[in-house]
């Protein structure tokens, strides 16, 4: 058995499933997948647009503080 973190081991738990390919999902499991992963895009997207916030204002602060 190899150990964790060889090359040539496929970890079971991070396989990523295409719910459009996968034979045994019913459609409410396709639309529960769905869900989850919009819901992790938008926590994603929010986290992104906080920090460019966060550097626009540091931005104007600091042409403020220059003029």
């Amino acid at each position: 058995m190899a150990a964790p973190g060889e090359p040539g081991e496929a970890a079971a738990f991070a396989r990523r499933i295409d719910p459009a390919k996968e034979p045994g999902l019913s459609p409410e499991q396709r639309r529960h997948m769905a869900q989850v992963e919009y819901a992790q895009r938008q926590r994603v997207l929010q986290r992104r647009l906080r920090s460019r916030n966060g550097r626009l204002a540091l931005g104007i602060g600091a042409v403020t503080f220059g003029i």
